[in-house]
């Protein structure tokens, strides 16, 4: 007498399948609806910008060879400019993404802000 195939030896049979699990299929439903809207043309400019506080031994540390201290703004990893004060920054990157922005505040080795589209 010869024994069974164990099931997982067995060929796929269509037929055997018990069909969608629909907790598994509501599972991949919900994360479909959750997921987050991809971002607009302004809030990819406004993720570009960096506004950072370089101490002269900062702009040693970046192998600034400018001198350049105070704020700078960066557009990617490009220098952007020097403005004057954060209001200034906010205008700036406000005019490049045509929406209205805030800058948030980070603190690592030098103190630096992001900018991201304002909710309010």
């Amino acid at each position: 007498m010869q024994m069974p195939q164990p099931t997982w030896l067995r060929p796929y049979d269509p037929g055997d399948s018990p069909g969608p699990i629909p907790s598994v299929v509501e599972r991949f439903r919900r994360r479909r609806r959750d997921k987050p809207e991809p971002p607009s043309e302004a809030e990819q400019e406004a993720s570009r910008y960096t506004v950072v506080l370089v101490s002269p031994e900062g702009a040693q540390a970046l192998g600034d060879d400018r001198g350049e201290v105070g704020l700078q703004l960066f557009r990617d990893e490009d220098w952007d400019g020097s403005p004057p004060h954060l209001d200034e920054a906010v205008r700036l990157i406000e005019e490049a993404c045509g929406e209205r922005v805030a800058l948030t505040e980070h603190h690592s080795d030098l103190t630096y802000w992001t900018a991201h589209l304002r909710t309010d």
